[in-house]
């Protein structure tokens, strides 16, 4: 075999295509079929009355309490709307801020917003998540939320982020959508902070196509979240949204999930353990591999062994590095990128660089509440994180991959690794 890199004119490591990231949604079978008809069967897809109710929908929401090991969890339709029930629980809106990170999703910041909210940046640190270092700093009087972002499959560092959290009184939410079955010293992510959110989205580690849960601990967090998901009410026994005089009762959205959803959820919630197992075993090997690579570092996880596996990610020196590192493996026929782009990094958000308002009136941004609140931003605000997202390249770890396709990784990793500077 000849040393040349493939960029150059030699020849590929691999040819053959890398299978799709889709975790969960790569292992739908006949029980996700039978779950689905059998709920069609039942002539009752909506998840609180019908001709022959199967309640799938609460037994998703008990075995994902248990599963995670919180008292409640609450089925949505989307990890979208849970953000934003997750919020308005914990009291967001006009007058207060919400600290996020700078590498997350867009609907982590349009939740805030949606609310009235103002959204406040801060750094990432070497986990890709947020730096707890800076998060104090961001810190004022009206900080009503932190949201831990747990991006790529790893945690944040929650112990770190809780003890700021904790001295300032401030709860956290944990958006858990990028690594359901994550854990740190056997928590698991969604346990930690006051309330969590996960989404159930296609390319997710468990899949119903499109949906969301809402994990707490806290009765009155989950009796606020159950009446902003459903149309501002409490139900009564029989199962029938009307005023119940609640203390709770508000003004809501319907984000209830259904039945069909709530049957595939259980069966892919069973699958779940499987899944990140696999992933954790090639993420593992890969570490253990290329982990001392001249001129490379791996990135931070705070609980190696509870990481779901997702992607290996690592950071070059410099992002010129890293850009001739990329292409050289993509030429190999290893699908290395760059840490989710477009809209999963704030600098890529042209509605929030512009203040984009949500009203004809331009709130958010206009409310007289939100006077005091930073509301300028640029896409070099956060240095620190911009760096090192251009010094950071991963590659998705799918559980259909074989120790063949690791084979690969590791032969074009230590081929290019010896034909790239390790300094520019």
């Amino acid at each position: 075999m000849t040393d040349t890199l493939a960029v150059e004119g030699g020849a590929p490591i691999r040819s053959a295509a890398w299978p799709a990231m889709f975790p969960g949604g790569s292992e739908y079978g006949e029980e996700e079929k039978r779950a689905a008809i059998e709920v069609i069967e039942s002539q009752s897809p909506f998840r609180y009355y019908g001709v022959n109710p199967l309640k799938k929908v609460d037994r998703l929401e008990e075995a994902y309490a248990r599963y995670v090991g919180t008292r409640f969890a609450l089925a949505m339709h989307s990890g979208s709307t849970a953000l934003s029930v997750a919020l308005a629980a914990l009291g967001v809106g006009p007058g207060t801020e919400v600290i996020l990170p700078a590498f997350m999703w867009i609907a982590d910041v349009n939740a805030v917003v949606h609310l009235r909210g103002i959204p406040v940046l801060a750094e990432i640190d070497e986990t890709l998540n947020l730096d707890p270092a800076d998060l104090e700093r961001r810190i004022t009087p009206r900080t009503r939320a932190i949201v831990a972002v747990h991006m790529a499959g790893t945690a944040a560092d929650m112990p770190a982020i809780l003890a700021v959290a904790h001295r300032n009184g401030i709860p956290v939410l944990e958006d858990c959508s990028q690594a359901a079955g994550t854990s740190i010293d056997g928590k698991v992510v969604g346990s930690m902070g006051a309330i969590g959110t996960v989404s159930l989205q296609y390319n997710k580690n468990f899949t119903t196509g499109e949906g969301g849960m809402i994990t707490t601990s806290d009765e009155e967090l989950f009796r606020r979240a159950i009446c902003f998901h459903d149309m501002g009410f409490e139900r009564d026994m029989q199962g029938v949204s009307v005023p119940q005089n609640s203390p709770f009762e508000t003004w809501g959205m319907g984000a209830r999930m259904d039945e069909l959803r709530g049957a595939i959820g259980l069966v892919q919630l069973e699958k779940l353990p499987h899944i990140t197992g696999r992933m954790r075993s090639h993420h593992l090997r890969l570490r253990e591999a290329l982990g001392k690579t001249p001129g490379i570092r791996l990135r931070r996880l705070v609980d190696p062994s509870g990481d779901s596996g997702a992607y290996f990610v690592w950071l070059h020196e410099d992002a010129d590095i890293a850009e001739r590192f990329g292409k050289a493996m993509q030429a190999e026929g290893i699908p290395v990128s760059q840490p989710h782009g477009g809209i999963h990094q704030y600098r890529y958000m042209s509605n929030l660089l512009k203040n984009a308002p949500v009203t004809t009136e331009g709130c958010p941004w206009s409310c007289p509440y939100n006077a005091q609140s930073p509301m300028e931003y640029r896409a070099d605000m956060l240095p620190q994180s911009n760096r090192i997202l251009d010094q950071t390249r991963m590659i998705a770890l799918p559980p259909a991959l074989t120790q063949k396709d690791l084979d690969d990784v590791i032969r074009a990793f230590r081929k290019v690794a010896k034909a790239v500077p390790a300094t520019s």
